[in-house]
């Protein structure tokens, strides 16, 4: 990942907090929910529930992320695709997504296995980005 985006995204996004992904809905339209997110080494990891946003990814796996800051209204925009997965390494960096951001605590109140009926892991691939109101 870009080392810029990773500074940023390391800035304004606290590991617990939320961020709103758009998706490509049925027709074309826009799908924008908000989802916790984590930041990989080269992807941005996302805890997925819900049919509607899956079904668009899968059928269409363009994706955009907006994150800003209460206040100041510096923000983050990234563009990328994302993919769906559900396999054992998907749940370990899945388990490690919640440990960061509640402490293996919250991992154990909200343990579950990733399928695709339940959570799925979102990994999103930057392709281009946005910064806006950072001083730096």
């Amino acid at each position: 990942m870009d080392k810029t985006l990773r500074e940023k995204l390391e800035k304004i996004h606290p590991v617990d907090g939320w961020v709103h992904l758009g998706t490509v809905g049925p027709g074309g339209a826009p799908h924008v929910t908000p989802v916790m997110m984590g930041i990989g080494d080269n992807e941005l990891l996302f805890s997925l529930t819900g049919k509607q946003k899956k079904l668009n990814i899968k059928r269409d796996n363009r994706a955009c992320i907006s994150i800003a800051q209460p206040v100041t209204m510096a923000h983050v925009i990234v563009w990328g695709t994302m993919v769906l997965r559900h396999d054992a390494e998907a749940q370990v960096m899945w388990d490690n997504l919640i440990s960061n951001a509640f402490g293996d605590a919250g991992l154990g109140q909200r343990s579950r296995a990733i399928s695709w009926e339940g959570t799925s892991l979102g990994v999103f691939t930057p392709e281009r980005y946005r910064l806006y109101g950072f001083d730096d």
